[in-house]
């Protein structure tokens, strides 16, 4: 799979951004853990793409939301937290997209070396 990696990444990108919008919150991982089974990507390449695309797409989604929260619900939740700003907030979002890229791609790229190979 090498020299595919920036090809996986796009697709990653474009997957993950339809299903965030269009699905439940869990359709992101979910797409992250299908691609990287179906690409048969390594363990190495499986982790790094899909956190830096899920930390991506989280991220921006969040300075999205942030740009429309006429309400102040996004400063209101980080007070919950112990006083976290917005912006910290969409830190702490990407944070968390990262992490679950990251697992997702693990287990896709586990799932991939597991299941045999039709001959």
């Amino acid at each position: 799979m090498k020299g595919n990696s920036f090809l996986v990444l796009i697709l990653m990108l474009i997957g993950v951004t339809i299903s965030g919008f269009f699905g439940p919150w869990w359709a992101p991982a979910a797409f992250v853990v299908l691609l990287s089974m179906l690409m048969k990507l390594t363990t190495r390449e499986a982790i790094w793409i899909s956190a830096l695309a899920l930390l991506l797409v989280y991220a921006i989604m969040a300075l999205m939301m942030l740009g429309k929260d006429d309400t102040g619900l996004i400063g209101k939740t980080g007070t919950l937290l112990g006083g976290l700003s917005a912006p910290l907030m969409v830190l702490v979002t990407g944070l968390i997209g990262g992490i679950t890229g990251l697992l997702s791609g693990w287990l896709g790229s586990s799932l991939a070396k597991a299941v045999p190979a039709k001959k």
